[in-house]
């Protein structure tokens, strides 16, 4: 059950709550032992857990006195708890550094849910995605105010302009005015919008991203499109992030756009594309037949999108579209009960992958080919999985060659997440070749296997978001099962 914040999380009372809950953590003491051993009366438990929970702005000095004593807390830790806060970029600067109470203080600021239940590297990880979302926010609430400085020189100009009765002057003015008035509504829409996703509302945020694209539709109905590209990528940003609601409001924020005709084909082919994404991803992180439904429509779009742009004319977009394509055909591969119609799937794949490749050579576009590369690797995977004896061996070789290769490009260093990603990858072909391989290869496929995906798990714990983290720990452990379960059967033929 998600925790209330408390009115004012920088309130003294507040930050000792959090100070306190704290130190009760690393002593290991229940709420209860802590009242017993200040009070020596379990009844105040109830005490400890409202000034925990951040609902004592000002508890009595005795109070205080008699936790810290109970707890050992440094006086000086207390003191500094009576300063003013740092201001919140400086907070959010801060992070690798900042002790639990802060970042839960933090983390209740910006409304996330399940404060208490998260470990401090979930909490620094989606704080620091927050600071991302924080600082677009501020540099928009910038460009607001200049906005605002822009329409106040115009105002003042008509003025002057009405006074020596300068008609024509006036009235240029006037429409200027006029046009800058519909501007800054607009502006202060979107405001409204990102400061909801800063929340965590992402109903919220597509509502007033709506209203703000109908606003500019009304001043340039192709500017308005731009936007609804540009409300998206928030959108789609915060739901990747975050989850929640964020990914299903980034699809529908395009939608109304498929059908339109009034568009460059180009600017059509992105919105169709951006839907496909959304829909693609959707469809990954969802269950029963919604899913499958969803991963065809993303399909569709692809397809579409691909009747706009040409190879010669749009190749970035054309590639994109291609490897994008490819990737939810893999995907879709998976819902295919019988082996031929899965294959016919992933044989489609690989032709729009190796399609992208074509406009992404190594040397020119090195993250571009490393990406479709590993996508080409993982789909000789899925199949080598239903592809029996040598020539499902040869596959998941071609694929384990492919995706080493790629680590030329994504190193640890330069890309970390996608390096992450493909030693999560390796660690799959790793452990599919210890299955099919010889008694002798085995246990050197599946030592493998668990130095790549312990690589990836290290990585995702800190820096990816739950989605990663639970799918490397599953496979994490399917790979330690399938080494203990190698050593047993080693042990017995040695017996």
């Amino acid at each position: 059950m998600t925790k209330r914040a408390p009115s004012d999380v920088n309130a003294f009372g507040a930050r000792f709550g959090r100070l306190v809950r704290s130190y009760r953590d690393d002593l290991g003491l229940s709420v209860r032992d802590l009242a017993i051993n200040v009070w020596n009366d379990e009844g105040r438990k109830a005490s400890i857990s409202r000034l925990e929970n951040g609902h004592v702005a000002n508890p009595a000095a005795r109070t205080v006195q008699g936790l810290a004593q109970a707890l050992d807390i440094p006086q000086h830790e207390i003191d500094s708890l009576r300063a003013p806060a740092p201001s919140l970029p400086l907070q959010l600067e801060g992070l690798s550094n900042a002790r639990r109470d802060q970042l839960e203080a933090l983390a209740s600021r910006f409304e996330i849910d399940q404060v208490f239940e998260k470990s401090d590297a979930e909490l620094r990880s989606l704080l620091d995605k927050k600071a991302s979302e924080y600082r677009i926010y501020k540099r928009r609430l910038h460009e607001l105010d200049g906005r605002m400085g822009e329409l106040a020189e115009l105002k003042a100009a008509a003025r002057e302009a009405a006074a020596e009765l300068k008609f024509d002057e006036y009235e240029s003015l006037l429409r200027q005015v006029d046009e800058s008035y519909s501007e800054m509504v607009v502006r202060a829409k979107e405001a409204r919008a990102r400061n909801a996703l800063l929340r965590g509302r992402a109903n919220d945020a597509y509502e007033g991203f709506v209203s703000a694209a109908e606003t500019w539709r009304s001043l340039d109905h192709v500017h308005s499109m731009r936007k609804r590209l540009e409300y998206h990528r928030a959108l789609f940003d915060h739901g990747l992030r975050f989850g929640g609601r964020g990914l299903e409001r980034s699809a529908d924020i395009l939608r109304p756009t498929v059908g339109a005709g009034d568009y460059t084909a180009q600017l059509r082919a992105r919105a169709l594309q951006n839907l496909a994404n959304a829909l693609a991803n959707i469809s990954i992180r969802s269950e029963g037949p919604d899913s499958l439904t969803t991963m065809d429509e993303a399909i569709e779009r692809y397809e579409e999108a691909l009747l706009l742009v040409s190879i010669d004319h749009d190749g970035d977009v054309w590639a994109m579209v291609q490897q994008n394509l490819g990737a939810a055909l893999s995907l879709r591969a998976n819902w295919c009960d019988d082996a031929n119609a899965r294959r016919v799937f992933l044989g489609r794949a690989i032709d729009a992958f190796r399609a992208a490749l074509r406009l992404r050579p190594r040397e020119s576009k090195p993250l571009e080919w490393a990406m479709t590369t590993q996508n080409v690797a993982v789909t000789l995977l899925e199949m080598a999985n239903v592809t029996p004896g040598k020539d499902g061996l040869m596959l998941l070789g071609r694929a384990e060659k492919l995706l080493q290769e790629t680590l030329s490009v994504r190193s640890r260093d330069a890309v970390p997440f996608d390096w992450a990603l493909t030693q999560e990858n390796l660690a799959i072909v790793s452990k599919a070749l210890a299955e099919r391989g010889s008694a002798s290869e085995r246990a050197r496929h599946l030592a493998s296997a668990s130095g790549y995906i312990d690589a990836a798990l290290k990585f995702f714990r800190t820096e990816g978001d739950t989605f990663y983290q639970e799918k490397a720990t599953r496979l994490a452990t399917e790979i330690r099962q399938s080494v203990l379960d190698n050593d047993v059967g080693r042990i017995r033929v040695e017996e």
